[in-house]
């Protein structure tokens, strides 16, 4: 038997998306984004304020990642989304989060979370949402099965 919950915008379960930038004095910043998904073929949305500090990042640089958070790391997902590098400076060494560069875009791996997409700024649509393309999707060597997996080529 199911329970009828009438139409609602529900899409469970989602990802906990990690978003990584750089700030404009090069050090890393991360957020927990709630709202955020696939959008079309090789495409990403994510329904970010504009007074989020990634936001701004994301606007300056044109690029970003998403990683995908895991059990072993509640906590730090937690805290990136709890906490505003507007106001915390040291939001990534608080959170114990370590970072590499991206090999295909100017921003931060997450070398804690095993998958990540790296992203490249399409638009902001009129609604204020974040379109990007994703250029390079990573997961660690011991764990892939093949290459690492091109979306686009360069």
């Amino acid at each position: 038997m199911r329970t009828n919950f009438g139409a609602k915008p529900w899409f469970y379960p989602l990802p906990v998306l990690i978003v990584g930038t750089y700030n404009p004095d090069g050090t890393a910043d991360a957020m927990n984004a709630a709202w955020g998904g696939l959008y079309d073929a090789g495409k990403v949305v994510l329904c970010l304020s504009k007074d989020h500090r990634t936001t701004a990042n994301i606007l300056a640089r044109k690029d970003f990642t998403i990683s995908f958070a895991d059990a072993a790391h509640t906590v730090s997902a937690d805290y990136v989304g709890m906490v505003s590098g507007n106001s915390e400076p040291a939001k990534m060494q608080k959170a114990g989060f370590h970072t590499s560069k991206a090999s295909t875009v100017d921003a931060p791996l997450i070398d804690e979370l095993p998958v990540a997409l790296e992203c490249r700024l399409l638009k902001v649509n009129e609604d204020g949402n974040i379109i990007s393309i994703f250029l390079l999707c990573r997961r660690p060597a011991a764990e892939c099965c093949g290459p690492v997996w091109r979306m686009h080529p360069q």
